[in-house]
């Protein structure tokens, strides 16, 4: 009998080890001390019928212990048994919940400590208009006459110009109005020129060069900028604490965007003019001498239409001068041009729709933190179950 008791013991502190089953309350379940179940579980008490029949009643599967049957494998011949793995996480849905529960409530409480972000968003659209189209005749003269013709095209990517120093430092230093009416440039919106607690002081944090630095930074992780390939569409989206700020910032972007751009072709376009001014000049000098040439050739040769030889050489003077002629009748016609596209204004870019503040915050979304944190303490506490197992 005291061999049976010594074996059933052991067997006891197994199941309750293998169970993660606390020795006060296996206890209060067999009303009976922990000091008892320790002896129980040493062998140095016998274990009478009554305690049997509870241990029996609240946990019936320990009959698979006591008959010395294995425990159930979860992985038996490279194959998961998942009926196992559901009974093992039913027996511990206690502690599921409860460890679920507990990732849930610190990843929603958590969540309040994030400052709100709200987002704004401008878009705009680029103009159809073929940059090349008014020096097209141009370009073909200029090409089978081997000369360098200027490229027009302007083909600008659109976020290195967003997220350009030039707009930045803008940007950084501009007052930009907030909500409640107050006027603040993107460092003092951001708290850059206040020290942390955890920082350690020293002379590059009251440094306002290093200062401007870190705002030009933090202001490229602000902004984002996508571009659809197939309709042209441009979106510009900024992201910060205040609604009013996020919405202005959106819209002084884009129209510095615009106006950059529209420089930058205006630009262009002067450089084409002063190119044919110069074309233009050399080409008239070189009628001119055709010109002259012509005229001493039929001054000196009056009956140059009898001769095959003289009329030969006059044609090919005539030719020439025809030619130039030609050449420099285009050249003022594409100068006319290029004065007229010079002073045009017709923008690259057309905003199509302005930033407006927005009405709710963008981050953080409370619901889904609650939702991943739950899903984190569920496959956590599961995991954890199934590794004890």
């Amino acid at each position: 009998m005291e061999t049976r008791s010594v074996s059933l013991g052991q067997k006891i502190k197994r199941y309750r080890l293998v169970n993660d089953i606390r020795q006060e309350d296996m206890a209060d379940k067999l009303e009976v001390s922990r000091a008892t179940l320790i002896n129980y579980e040493k062998g140095h008490t016998t274990i009478n019928l009554d305690v049997l029949n509870r241990l029996k009643i609240h946990y019936p599967d320990f009959e698979k212990e006591k008959d010395g049957i294995e425990k159930p494998k979860i992985i038996l011949d490279n194959t998961i048994d998942f009926r196992v793995i559901y009974n093992v996480l039913r027996n511990k849905k206690k502690y599921i919940f409860f460890i679920t529960f507990l990732f849930s409530l610190i990843g929603t409480g958590s969540s309040f400590l994030i400052k709100k972000q709200y987002s704004a968003e401008i878009t705009l659209y680029p103009a159809k208009k073929d940059i090349s189209k008014g020096l097209a005749q141009f370009q073909s003269l200029a090409v089978n006459l081997g000369m360098n013709a200027p490229n027009n095209d302007q083909n600008f990517n659109i976020s290195d110009v967003v997220k350009s120093r030039l707009i930045a430092n803008k940007m950084v230093n501009n007052q930009w109005k907030t909500s409640n009416g107050q006027f603040i440039n993107l460092i003092e919106l951001w708290n850059l020129n206040k020290s942390r607690w955890y920082e350690i002081k020293s002379k590059n944090e009251t440094n306002s060069l290093f200062i401007i630095e870190k705002a030009i930074k933090k202001f490229n992780k602000h902004v984002q900028v996508t571009e659809d390939r197939i309709s042209g569409l441009i979106k510009i989206t900024t992201t910060l604490q205040d609604p009013l700020v996020a919405a202005n910032v959106a819209n002084f972007i884009g129209s510095e965007v615009e106006l950059y751009i529209q420089k930058e072709n205006s630009a262009q376009s002067t450089r084409e003019k002063l190119f044919i001014s110069d074309r233009l000049s050399i080409v008239k000098k070189e009628l001119e001498s055709s010109e002259l040439r012509l005229k001493d050739f039929k001054e000196r040769n009056r009956g140059f239409e009898d001769s095959p030889e003289l009329f030969m050489t006059y044609s090919q003077l005539f030719r020439e001068v025809e030619a130039k002629k030609e050449v420099y009748l285009t050249l003022q016609q594409q100068l006319e041009l290029a004065r007229i596209e010079e002073v045009k204004q017709t923008p690259i870019l057309h905003i199509l729709d302005h930033a407006v503040s927005p009405v709710s915050k963008s981050y953080p979304n409370r619901m889904m933190i609650l939702i991943t944190s739950f899903l984190i303490g569920l496959v956590y506490s599961s995991l954890t179950v199934i590794f004890r197992y």
